[in-house]
């Protein structure tokens, strides 16, 4: 499962990126975030897990989770 931490999330439109270990950025929507151990959204700097899912727009961040 890659980890990596949040560069950006925005709660009002539900989305942001998160800044894989690897070094490469992949988008995140509300919908993919676990909310067990978060308030009410991700913060910025904060450590994830995650899985990566593609759709037709390109790679996104799935069952994310605080680490």
């Amino acid at each position: 499962m890659p980890e990596g931490k949040v560069k950006w999330f925005d709660r009002r439109k539900g989305y942001g990126f998160i800044q894989m270990d690897s070094g490469e950025d992949i988008f995140v929507h509300k919908s993919g975030v676990k909310y067990t151990g978060f308030k009410d959204s991700l913060q910025q700097n904060q450590r994830v897990s995650f899985d990566v899912a593609e759709d037709k727009k390109g790679k996104k961040a799935v069952n994310v989770k605080a680490i």
